[in-house]
């Protein structure tokens, strides 16, 4: 349990706490700007918070400053140290406050979830704890949406980590990988479809496809009788082939002709030589003594090495000729082989089969077109298969935590009201959750529910702690405080609660204000930090 919080900074600079009821008491006119939400930030930022860190008004008056925590398990202490600037380290201290080792915050929530004996599948400490330590400042203390971290926070983020607080997370998680699993299987497939990798037809085509699949293998079976039988024409069958060769070869040996011309012009490039001027160069400086003949040579040697570099590019083009040549040479001889083999034996059965090859290949591209139909038809089947049944079993399990959750806030609230108002209730639906207080819609009734919940939340889940900031309790009844408090001691769970110190508390409430105190804020004790700059944080 967290045992103690200590700063050099506080006016009371060591607050220490039960594994009870810790009351942060304020002033009997419920004075604000003294320090209570801060203190409930700063109990979230010994589990692990953020948003005590973030508050610019602690940055601008008190600055950078440590704040040392003390947890107690099994009766061992722990010691921490945070800094409001460094947020991402936690220090592990000696007892004298001494930094020992740094840790990073994922590891010390982590430990702490451990200690806790939290550690359920999935779940994070803060994704359990934080929910339920309800400050001012940190968004988490909406009445009508109690489960919500944050108030932006999706529904079924939400209805999520409930599942894993409860540990009925396990069971779904299978099916919602699966789930996912198929979703981006259609997805990945469709964006093949869009991109024409895969084809993409419509039931009508699909038909239509069956149907010509049918009557093209009527056809090439009806071939297939007539050559067994010998009714079918194979001289105009491999006539008709034969002129397909010849088309193809002489188209082959033009092209083969065109690349013997490219070849052709490289050599005679090839073979030019550039002129050399260099015997030359006396007789020009005896008629033209003033020349310059140093620069003459210089651009002499610019034309050696253009040169150079032009026979090279001349080689590397003429290889890549000669290579295309030597692949055309190999078409031209298989389609002359092709040839020869045809009018040398005219009655091949292969000959005939070239006839259909075309059918056979619409054939194939229409089962393909229909293979793809159905291939999408089917992973959009399983797809929703898997969200039916993701959805049933979270309904399932949702609908088991409901009726746990409503039946012990009903016996809380008959404990805490002997009946006398509805107990709160909560429905999970398909979109999120409702959370209600039948026939009573007062601000007092409805933050009430909320409380109720939390300690349903103590009572039915390994939930270590709740948070309940002034601002949460100041709006229910006096009448209703004493009670709750007792609920809060009965949970056997630590809690830490602000309350302001009025005077219509019940002498009762009074009385277990003043035994579960842990700190008192003005005018009896002082602001959290000793000084106020007129602002509720």
């Amino acid at each position: 349990m967290l045992a103690e919080i200590y700063c050099e900074e506080f006016h009371q600079k060591k607050i220490e706490f039960s594994n009870t009821l810790n009351v942060i008491l304020g002033t009997n006119t419920g004075d604000n700007s003294i320090g209570k939400s801060t203190f409930m930030l700063i109990v979230d930022f010994a589990f692990g918070g953020t948003t005590y860190a973030a508050a610019t008004d602690i940055l601008d008056n008190i600055g950078s400053h440590d704040i040392y925590f003390k947890f107690v398990f099994n009766q061992q202490p722990y010691y921490f140290c945070r800094n409001n600037i460094e947020t991402n380290n936690v220090w592990i201290c000696d007892e004298n406050k001494e930094r020992q080792k740094p840790m990073e915050l994922t590891e010390y929530c982590s430990w702490l979830s451990k200690q806790y004996g939290l550690n359920l599948p999935w779940l994070s400490f803060r994704d359990a704890v934080g929910r339920y330590i309800r400050a001012y400042g940190k968004g988490n203390c909406d009445e009508k949406h109690p489960l919500h971290y944050v108030a932006t926070e999706p529904s079924n983020n939400t209805i999520i980590a409930l599942l894993k607080l409860f540990d009925r997370y396990s069971i779904i998680a299978e099916i919602e990988n699966q789930a996912a699993s198929s979703k981006d299987a259609l997805k990945a497939y469709s964006k093949a479809q869009t991109l024409e990798f895969v084809s993409k037809i419509g039931i009508r085509e699909y038909r239509k496809n069956i149907a010509e699949i049918k009557r093209l293998e009527t056809e090439i079976q009806d071939i297939s009788s007539s050559l067994e039988h010998g009714l079918l024409d194979v001289d105009a069958a491999a006539s008709e082939h034969a002129i397909h060769i010849k088309n193809e070869l002489s188209r082959a040996r033009r092209l083969r002709g065109n690349l013997y011309s490219k070849l052709s012009t490289i050599d005679e490039n090839g073979n030019y030589q550039f002129s050399n001027t260099t015997d030359t160069y006396d007789e020009l400086a005896k008629y033209f003594p003033q020349v310059d003949l140093k620069h003459i040579g210089e651009i002499e040697a610019f034309h050696k090495k253009v040169s150079t570099i032009f026979r090279q590019e001349l080689n590397a083009e003429r290889k890549t000729l000669l290579t295309a040549i030597a692949e055309y040479d190999s078409i031209i001889q298989g389609y002359e082989s092709q040839l020869k083999e045809l009018i040398q034996n005219p009655q091949l059965s292969k000959i005939v089969l070239q006839r259909h090859a075309e059918a056979l290949k619409s054939i194939e591209k229409m089962r393909r077109d229909n293979d793809a139909y159905v291939k999408s038809k089917d992973l959009k089947k399983q797809k929703k298969q898997d969200e039916e049944r993701l959805s049933n079993i979270k309904s399932e399990q949702l609908g088991k935590i409901e009726n746990s959750l409503n039946n012990e806030m009903k016996r809380i609230n008959d404990l805490l009201y002997k009946e006398e108002y509805n107990a709160p209730l909560i429905h999970f639906s398909d979109s999120g959750y409702l959370f209600t207080t039948p026939n009573d819609t007062g601000t007092g009734i409805a933050y009430k529910g909320l409380v109720v919940l939390d300690l349903a939340m103590l009572h039915l889940t390994r939930l270590p702690i709740v948070v309940h900031d002034s601002v949460v309790l100041k709006q229910i009844s006096d009448d209703a405080i004493e009670s709750i408090m007792n609920q809060y001691v009965a949970s056997g769970k630590q809690t830490i609660i602000a309350l302001d110190k009025q005077q219509s508390y019940t002498p009762k409430t009074s009385e277990l204000l003043e035994n579960y105190s842990v700190l008192k804020l003005a005018p009896n004790g002082s602001e959290l930090f000793g000084r106020s700059w007129g602002k509720t944080i």
